[in-house]
């Protein structure tokens, strides 16, 4: 009875360490927090069946889902330092993911690699402040409701968002739509580019096809595209990047 009642402890501590909770912002609501932390809306509404389906009341606790288990099979051609600027991760945690791997030894094809959890690699966590450029006043609509799975960071000024092959892409805000193309030369592919003023673009790249011809008036939420793998890309997925006076900044800090 002792062993059972101990192994009980041990189950629940493991349970309680793997459930890490926010707080929602002010006009969460499931989808947004999905895309924040590296999971889907149905995920977090089966691990928070009380929440309600509409906006979220800022400071509401909100359970994370324990991330899934990630697998890379090496290909021809991968290191250990490419795989993690394409995850979005480093060499280090890596290595500490999949015990036994030696970073001074070559990977073999077919080998499979354990990915670290992304939740670590959110935006920003909950406790930290949202700092706004001083010019931008919108708060963006999100043009895909998809999976992270490259963040913000050095060598990656956008988000890419993983979503089924035509998925609607939706302008973020209303602007003028500044670039409509096939973009070879960047490696994005089908591209949409809109101006919305006061210095802010949005960038939607890797469409499968472009729905809003240059000049034209789009508003939030229209949509302007569809989800693709177009130009340099290794599944479906939105390359959503934004600018202020030209200036990458992370798109979540708007929202």
């Amino acid at each position: 009875m002792r062993r059972q009642l101990l192994l009980a402890l041990v189950l629940s501590s493991l349970h309680v360490a793997a459930a890490a909770t926010v707080s929602s912002q002010p006009g969460d609501i499931l989808n947004r927090l999905a895309v924040r932390y590296g999971t889907t809306p149905q995920a977090l509404a089966r691990a928070n069946p009380t929440l309600p389906q509409g906006a979220l009341k800022a400071g509401t606790r909100v359970t994370l889902p324990p991330p899934a288990t990630r697998v890379w099979t090496v290909r021809p051609g991968d290191t250990l330092s490419a795989i993690a600027r394409r995850e979005g991760t480093t060499v280090d945690a890596l290595v500490s993911a999949n015990r036994g791997l030696n970073p001074q030894q070559p990977l073999q094809v077919g080998q499979k690699l354990t990915l670290p959890s992304r939740l670590a690699a959110a935006p920003r966590s909950a406790a930290t402040p949202v700092v706004r450029p001083a010019s931008i006043r919108v708060t963006p609509v999100m043009p895909v409701t998809g999976r992270l799975t490259t963040p913000f960071r050095d060598g990656h000024e956008g988000v890419d968002l993983a979503a089924p092959t035509g998925t609607p892409i939706r302008a973020a805000a209303p602007g003028v739509v500044t670039e409509s193309r096939f973009d070879a030369r960047s490696g994005w592919g089908w591209t949409v580019v809109v101006d919305h003023g006061n210095g802010l673009q949005t960038r939607y790249s890797h469409n499968s096809a472009n729905l809003v011809p240059v000049g034209s008036r789009v508003e939030a939420g229209q949509v302007i595209g569809r989800v693709g793998s177009t130009g340099n890309s290794t599944g479906p997925h939105l390359d959503y990047r934004m600018t202020v006076q030209g200036q990458p900044i992370n798109p979540f800090s708007l929202y």
